[in-house]
């Protein structure tokens, strides 16, 4: 009878725990992501800026990673410049991947996220209308 509660007790453990991580959003999961960044717009790993805009972003480690300096690139410079302190310069229409990689440590520990750079006033990424409000 003894061996029947443990069994019992083990499988409620595994289902609770496995619930609450469940519940856990990836941008405060500092467990499953080695590095997070943020900034103001920053949103499921996504932002969009204006053309000529600026915007400060912010990288930081999770618990289980001891990393404080961070290695900052544009995979396409010609949309959006970011410089050693995070601060990106939105130059052109388009997107790019702005990568924060932790410098010092395992090179695999990096973020990443998607930065659309759009002229709001029309509705213009990329030379092309942005129709996803249009009814």
């Amino acid at each position: 009878m003894k061996n029947i509660f443990s069994k019992i007790a083990v499988a409620v453990t595994l289902m609770v725990v496995s619930l609450a991580l469940g519940g856990c959003s990836n941008e405060d999961n500092y467990w499953t992501e080695a590095v997070t960044i943020s900034g103001t717009g920053v949103a499921h790993h996504e932002v969009t800026m204006e053309l000529g805009q600026t915007l400060q972003l912010e990288a930081k480690t999770g618990i289980l990673v001891d990393g404080k300096t961070f290695e900052w690139t544009s995979s396409n410079p010609e949309v959006a410049t970011i410089d050693q302190n995070g601060l990106v310069r939105a130059v052109s229409l388009g997107f790019t991947t702005i990568t924060a990689r932790a410098i010092n440590i395992d090179s695999s520990y990096k973020g990443q996220i998607i930065l659309y750079v759009a002229n709001a006033s029309i509705g213009l990424v990329d030379d092309r209308l942005d129709q996803s409000e249009a009814e």
